[in-house]
This record gives C-alpha cells, sequence and structure tokens, in this order.
C-alpha cells in the first residue's frame, strides 16, 4: 500500500500500538485546527445605487445596462448607435391597440368596398365572398355583419344592393370615431326576415334598414299604413295589407330618406337601387292597378307623391286622387267596412286602430293635394269613426321614438293623439280648399269675407283645444313639428284666397279690424319660417318627411321679402330653405329643384343687398344656373300646377295694395319669370293639360304609369 508523501508516512502510526504517543497527539492537533484562508477584499456597496427607469430601445433589446442618459446612453454613444426611447409598456399596448384599430377599420372600409363594387358581377362576388368566408371559417370577427349580407340563403338571383343598410353607416361612424355625435342605432328599428317572399331587388337587411327609415321619418306625419299588420303580413306572407307593389313603393321612398354618412352627397348605391324599384314599381303597377285592395290605394296615393316630386303633379294628384276613390269603393268611409271586419274577429283592436288610422291619413293627403294643387277632392266628407282624446292616449302610452339610425334623443311622440287632433284640422283644410275652388270664377262678396272670418276663428280654436303633450314647448318630434307647419300653412293658404281675387273687388276690405287678410297671412307665413329653424335646430336635414318640400319653399320664397340688414333670422331662414331643398333634392327628384329654380328667381327680381344673401345660398344657385342642378330637360319636363304664391315688398299703387299680389302655377311662374317657352311634343302646357284632361274622381279607371315618364336622376 502506497501512503500519500505528504503526510510523511503518519497513515501507518498506531497500527501496533492502543496508546497514542506524543508525537500522534501532536500531529491530531495540527489536523483537526481550523486554517484561515486569506480572500480578496471588495469594494463597499453604495447605500443608495441610481436605477434607471427607462432603458432605450437598444439596450432593452440587446439586454444590456443602460443609463438612461438623453438624448444618448453611454452604451449608444460609446458604440455609436442611434439611440432612442419608446414610451412605458401601457403606453406601448395603447398604442399597438390603435394601430390594429385602425387597419381593421382600413380593411373593413376596402372589403366593404369591394363587395359593393362587385354586387353588379354574380361571379366575381361569389369568388370575393367564397374568399372571406373561407379565410374566416369559424372564427367570430368584427366582419360577421359584413359576410351576413352575402349570405346565400338571403341572396336573390339579382344581386340587390349590399351596402346598402345601416351596417353601411354603423361602419362609416366607427371609422371616423365618431364618439363625441349622437350614437347610432345597434340594429333596425323594424326587422325583416320574409323580403324574398315580395320581391328579389332587396334582402332582408336592406330592406329593414329602408323600412325602418320610412316608418320612423315620413309614415307619422299621416301614418297612411299600419305599421304593425303590415309588417305581420308581409312576414306572413298575406296580401291583405301588404302587397308586392307597396312593398316596392316603401323600399323607394326609403331610399329617398337614406343616405351616406361619410359623404351625403355620394348617394350612388340608393340612386341604384331606386332605379331598379322604380322601374319594378311600373311593371307591378300594371299587374295590381286593377285589384280593388287597401294596399293597391295607399300605393297609389305614395305613387302619386312621387310623381308631385318629379314636378309631374298633374299625374301625380291623379293617382292620389285614384286611391282614394278605391278606399271609397272599400267603405273606409264607413263605420264598419266588411273589407276590415269580415274575415275575423277583432278581438285586440288592431283592425280598428289601423280603420281609424289609414281613413284619414286618405282624407287628409286628398286634402292637402286639393289645397295645394286646386284640384276637386275624392272624398265629399269626413270619415264617420275617429281617435277620441281618452282613445288616443291610451295607444300612445309607453310608446317612445328617436331619430333612426340614431338612438337619441328619445322622447314620447304622442302618434296617436296628433292623429286625433290632425283629423279635426283636416276637416277644415278641406272646408277651405272647397271653398277656393270657386274662385276666380265667382265675384267675392261681403258673405265670402263673414265666411273666411268664421273659418279663421275655428283655425284660432283648433289652436287652443290642443294639449300640452302636441305644444312645441314639450314635443318637438317632426310630426308635432310638421302639425304646427301645416296649421299656419293652412291659415296662409285661407287668406291668399282672398289676397289672389282682391282684384276683381274694389281693393277695400270690408273688416279689417275683425278678419284682416294680409297682416294675418305675413304673421302665418313668418311663423312658418320660425318653425324652419326649429326643426334644423332639433333634427338637422338627416331624413326629412316629402312634405318638408312644401314649408321650405313657402317659407323660402317668403323670406325674400323679409331680407333687411336689422333681422338676419331671415338669412337663416333663407339659408336653411335652399340647403333643405337641395339635400331634399338628392333624393326626392325635380321639384325640389323646381322650387331652387322659383327661389332664385324670386331673388333677382327682388335684387337684395348681395351681402344678405348667405355664401352657401348664392353657391348652391351658381350651380344651379351653371346646369348641375337645374337643366332645359327639368324645364320642358315640368307638368306643375302647384300654386306658389308671391308677395311683392312694394305695392304697384296706394289706392290698391292687393294689386301687387300673385298667384301662379309653379310651372307657368317659372316660364313666365325666366322668359322661357317651351314645347312638350309640339304641345303646350296649357294643350297638354286639355289632352291628359282633369281626372274626374268619379271613374273608376286607374292611371297609366305610362304617362308619368321615368325621371330618377341618374
Amino acid at each position: 500500500m502506497l501512503s500519500d508523501p505528504t503526510d510523511g508516512g503518519l497513515s501507518n502510526l498506531g497500527a501496533s500500538s492502543t496508546e497514542p504517543s506524543s508525537d500522534a497527539i501532536q500531529t491530531s492537533r495540527v489536523v483537526n485546527s481550523k486554517i484561515r484562508i486569506p480572500r480578496l477584499g471588495t469594494a463597499p456597496v453604495a447605500a443608495h445605487r441610481q436605477r434607471t427607469g427607462r432603458a432605450c430601445a437598444l439596450c432593452h433589446q440587446r439586454k444590456t445596462k443602460c443609463d438612461g442618459q438623453k438624448p444618448q446612453c453611454k452604451q449608444c454613444r460609446q458604440l455609436g448607435f442611434p439611440c432612442t426611447y419608446v414610451g412605458s409598456k401601457r403606453e406601448r399596448q395603447k398604442w399597438a391597440l390603435e394601430s390594429v384599430q385602425a387597419k381593421i377599420q382600413s380593411y373593413e372600409s376596402l372589403l366593404q368596398r369591394i363587395i359593393t363594387e362587385s354586387s353588379e358581377d354574380p361571379s366575381k362576388f361569389k369568388l370575393i365572398e367564397e374568399l372571406i368566408t373561407r379565410h374566416f371559417e369559424g372564427a367570430p370577427t368584427i366582419l360577421t355583419p359584413l359576410l351576413a349580407l352575402g349570405s346565400p340563403s338571403d341572396r336573390s338571383p339579382f344581386p340587390s344592393n349590399h351596402g346598402l343598410s345601416l351596417y353601411r353607416m354603423l361602419a362609416a361612424w366607427m371609422s371616423h370615431a365618431r364618439s363625441e355625435t349622437q350614437p347610432l342605432a345597434q340594429k333596425p328599428v323594424i326587422q325583416i326576415t320574409g323580403i324574398h317572399r315580395w320581391t328579389l331587388l332587396a334582402n332582408n337587411d336592406t330592406a329593414s334598414h329602408l323600412l325602418s327609415l320610412y316608418f320612423m321619418w315620413e309614415n307619422p306625419t299621416w301614418q297612411l299604413i299600419d305599421k304593425d299588420l303590415f309588417v305581420r303580413d308581409l312576414e306572413s306572407g298575406h296580401g291583405k295589407f301588404c302587397s308586392a307593389l307597396l312593398v316596392t313603393v316603401l323600399l323607394f321612398f326609403g331610399c329617398s330618406l337614406s343616405y351616406n354618412l361619410d359623404r351625403i352627397t355620394d348617394r350612388r348605391e340608393e340612386k341604384l337601387l331606386s332605379k331598379k324599384l322604380y322601374a319594378e314599381i311600373q311593371r307591378l303597377w300594371e299587374i295590381e292597378k286593377r285589384i280593388e285592395s287597401l294596399a293597391t290605394a295607399q300605393s297609389s296615393i305614395l305613387i302619386g307623391l312621387l310623381c308631385c316630386t318629379f314636378g309631374l303633379d298633374r299625374f301625380g294628384t291623379q293617382y292620389i286622387m285614384h286611391g282614394a276613390q278605391l278606399c271609397l269603393n272599400l267603405g273606409l268611409q264607413h263605420e264598419h267596412p266588411s273589407y276590415f271586419y269580415d274575415d275575423a274577429p277583432d278581438e285586440d283592436g288592431q283592425l280598428a286602430k289601423c280603420h281609424k288610422l289609414v281613413s284619414w291619413a286618405v282624407y287628409d293627403v286628398q286634402g292637402i293635394a286639393s289645397q295645394v294643387y286646386r284640384k276637386v277632392p275624392a272624398w265629399k266628407e269626413p270619415p264617420s269613426v275617429k281617435f277620441s282624446p281618452v282613445e288616443a292616449a291610451g295607444l300612445d302610452a309607453g310608446v317612445e321614438w328617436s331619430p333612426y339610425p340614431f338612438i337619441t334623443p328619445i322622447s314620447q311622440p304622442f302618434f296617436f293623439t296628433a292623429a286625433c287632433f290632425r283629423s279635426d284640422l283636416v276637416t277644415i283644410v278641406h272646408h277651405i280648399a272647397e271653398f277656393a275652388l270657386r274662385f276666380p270664377d265667382a265675384v267675392m262678396g261681403n258673405d265670402d269675407w263673414e265666411y273666411g272670418h268664421q273659418l279663421h276663428k275655428k283655425l284660432l280654436q283648433w289652436k287652443a283645444t290642443l294639449p300640452p303633450v302636441l305644444l312645441l314647448e314639450q314635443n318637438t318630434t317632426p310630426h308635432v313639428i310638421c302639425l304646427h307647419e301645416y296649421y299656419h300653412a293652412t291659415i296662409a293658404s285661407l287668406c291668399q284666397v282672398f289676397c289672389a281675387n282682391l282684384g276683381s273687388t274694389d281693393g277695400q276690405i270690408p273688416n279689417p279690424e275683425e278678419f284682416d287678410p294680409y297682416t294675418i297671412v305675413s304673421q302665418a307665413l313668418d311663423a312658418i319660417g320660425s318653425l324652419i329653424l326649429l326643426f334644423k335646430r332639433c333634427h338637422g336635414w338627416k331624413s326629412l318627411p316629402v312634405v318638408m318640400l312644401h314649408y321650405f319653399c313657402v317659407a323660402g320664397v317668403h323670406s325674400v321679402s323679409k331680407l333687411n340688414a336689422h333681422e338676419p333670422k331671415w338669412r337663416y331662414v333663407l339659408e336653411d330653405c335652399v340647403v333643405g331643398l337641395w339635400h331634399m333634392s338628392l333624393g326626392w327628384g325635380r321639384l325640389c329643384t323646381a322650387f331652387l329654380r322659383t327661389i332664385e328667381l324670386v331673388l333677382k327680381q327682388s335684387n337684395p343687398d348681395p351681402s344678405l344673401v348667405p355664401s352657401r345660398v348664392a353657391e348652391i344657385l351658381r350651380q344651379l344656373n351653371e346646369g348641375d342642378l337645374w337643366t332645359v330637360t327639368d324645364i320642358s319636363s315640368l307638368a306643375a300646377d302647384y300654386v306658389v304664391h308671391q308677395v311683392a315688398t312694394q305695392p304697384e299703387s296706394s289706392s290698391s295694395p292687393w294689386s301687387a299680389y300673385r298667384s301662379q302655377g309653379l310651372q307657368s311662374l317659372i316660364h313666365d319669370m325666366d322668359s322661357l317657352s317651351i314645347n312638350l311634343s309640339s304641345e303646350s302646357p296649357e294643350s297638354l293639360s286639355s289632352v291628359k284632361g282633369p281626372y274626374d274622381s268619379r271613374s273608376s279607371k286607374a292611371p297609366d304609369m305610362r304617362d308619368a315618364e321615368e325621371i330618377i336622376d341618374s
């Protein structure tokens, strides 16, 4: 056994003896003692070491220490690298999230544009839809509503306009982060699932959006369509309160009320669908016009309103009166028409509600046509049934209204209460219209002045009976503002009968203290101008009922005579009327531009100080003159008897202050003031009227839509 040379052979000591020797003891002490090993000294640690709060981007990436000096840390300065600093972790996360959101919005907008542009080509659309579906299959994304628009179960053989929906507005609203404005609804007010039963030109999303616009903005003015029964029959496929023609007409109205939230003048999608719908209306009219049903009557009246917006009120009033005559044939003027009550008992009162609403709405619309266009109404007497104030209040309980597609402000609209009190006003309107048709053939006498005085007192009494919920201090919903516009327009219409016929008398007012038409009409027109300003302040020009065309024209012409440096209000009224007409011309057709032309010609005749004319008015009228809005075709295609009342600011003679007052039909006014003469197929406007003939409301013959040429602007 070899020993370790370092221990001097001590490992064998004591093997032969049990008692340790003195040398062994000494050796044991040496082995058991601890020997300290000297260590190197360390520098003292600083008590408060300065730590870097944020490393530069390069040091953070290389995981090296950074002293955080700015504009360049020590490491980057020694290595000669550029030194940059980024935000905190929270700031970086926020920036990354915003970047992703911006990309998503950009991609959504791009996909929306691709789908819209490809909707006309079925093969391209199918390929794009398959690519999107395959890419996002099984993954819930923000594109789900976009994909739903093109789902095969809801696509017709004729590709519908997939961009025309609430989703288009939502996408535009999100892309611009309009957090400071009114929020948009997440789904249409009316949800349609069975539009394919009635038309192939729109899918359920488009139909839901357009019908929601119609029933929230246009229908409340007259409530010509009972929404509940119409939607019920649309979804079930029944045809008593719904028809393919009526659905198509309402979709057309919806297109006129729709707009692009990104750019209001971009109405390509609305125009594209409108043209298809109008062609379908013409086709369906030839099929359904001989069917005596409520849906046919309602369609006829709505088609008449459309023709009037095309500047063809000679044809439009025929359709209105034809629809009114159909309703007479159905017995809507009676208390229990068999059309409503013979099939099934009215257990929930829905049929009675529809009967009262629609019968008075028909009576209302034909009354306006008689008043504005001087036509003989089809209904000689009002309906025999109407809502009582108590019944109307019960139906209004809990009902809310919001300016779809926006969800605020929310208000209680009191639709049925408004219909209840409007019916009393409509009755007076019919008396005035009937009275006005006597002139100018008859000579106005003292009895006529007394009758006019009594009608004016009835109008004042009607206004005094309005409940607080229909006063503008409490209710500024569109249909209530229109109700007050209607009241003041009716007063103006009554007074203008006397003003326009004073030339046939000695020009003297029998009892000016009791009934002064000139003063009263001026006050009424002033009130209409104020209501225009109120409508603009409360609702802007989002979606406008078609009757606003009339009020814009009346207030716009009146405001010209009121322009002065001391009353800036009338500059605003003129601007709102012109801008409102321009806005409506994007959807409602030629009558808007004819009204703009009328205001422009009255301005030229009045020749006010240019500083009094708002710049926006001057710009719109400049475009009108350059042919962007008004063309020779527009002039030659007019067939309008719309009565325009013009009050000159200065009478021609002091002896006859009424001699300067005129009322003319729109077509003749434009021709006279513009020094134009036109021929329609070698026929003058007068001979055209004689060829077509005044429509006899007693005739059962339906008007022919081919008489009203298609005038949907490209």
